[in-house]
């Protein structure tokens, strides 16, 4: 019984099973391979902001995550979106420089 009551607090678990890995309900970017640096996942593409934005936005939709604020300009941009218990939340910040965005998602996950 213990063995099968553990095995169920682990499926249900809100931590993603590789720590290393984005939560399963943010996708990565295609061609890219973000990387776990602390609580956050950086990766780097050619792609301009906007369309990175634009991607995140939709992805996240269909994982019933919405959009809550939306900037961009020169430098980059940013995206916050969370679902409407507000268990699950994200921040994805873009710098631009010399034609490459620079990406940080930082995903909360609550309990």
């Amino acid at each position: 019984m213990l063995a099968v009551l553990l095995a169920l607090v682990c499926a249900c678990s809100s931590r993603p099973t590789d720590p290393n890995a984005l939560p399963s309900w943010i996708s990565a970017y295609p061609g890219s391979a973000p990387k776990a640096t602390g609580s956050a996942f950086l990766f780097e593409t050619k792609d301009p902001a906007e369309k990175v934005l634009d991607f995140y936005e939709a992805q996240l939709g269909r994982s019933g995550v919405h959009k809550e604020a939306r900037g961009g300009g020169d430098y980059g941009g940013f995206l916050s979106a969370a679902d409407d218990s507000h268990s699950r939340n994200v921040m994805i910040e873009i710098r631009s420089d010399k034609g490459a965005s620079e990406v940080t998602i930082t995903p909360v996950q609550k309990k």
